[in-house]
């Protein structure tokens, strides 16, 4: 996909996903999310409790969930690309990752900058034994 994703973190090379325990005392669920689960299509309508909220905090709100939602995106492109390598094990390892670029380049899902070293972190979590980041 050319061009920068408009919305590009930070994170290094960590994929550890959000956990409860990251929730703050206090926190409460924020209805909105819709999810056709057969088309894979989602979509936020935000709640009038939501948007009577003064702005700031609504951008403050939605830049927190952008970044979580990046981050189990970028989880989940990493945890696809190790099924399709596993199911392919004897290709080449550079002919996988290119097939897996223009996969994702048809399919429209941009790939974060650093795909190849989190692919590398996360195999080696797993060569080491160690929980997978993914």
């Amino acid at each position: 996909m050319p061009g920068t994703f408009p919305y590009d973190f930070d994170f290094g090379t960590a994929l550890t996903l959000p956990t409860r325990d990251d929730v703050g005392q206090g926190a409460r669920r924020l209805d909105g999310c819709y999810v056709d689960e057969g088309e894979g299509e989602a979509t936020f309508v935000p709640p009038k409790s939501f948007l009577s909220q003064p702005p700031l905090w609504r951008i403050d709100v939605l830049q927190d969930l952008m970044h979580d939602f990046e981050l189990a995106r970028r989880h989940a492109i990493v945890e696809w690309a190790q099924s399709l390598a596993a199911s392919n094990p004897l290709v080449d390892e550079a002919v996988r990752l290119r097939a897996f670029r223009d996969a994702c380049e048809q399919l429209g899902i941009h790939m974060p900058a650093n795909f190849e070293a989190l692919l590398v972190l996360a195999q080696r979590f797993k060569a080491a034994g160690s929980p997978d980041p993914t």
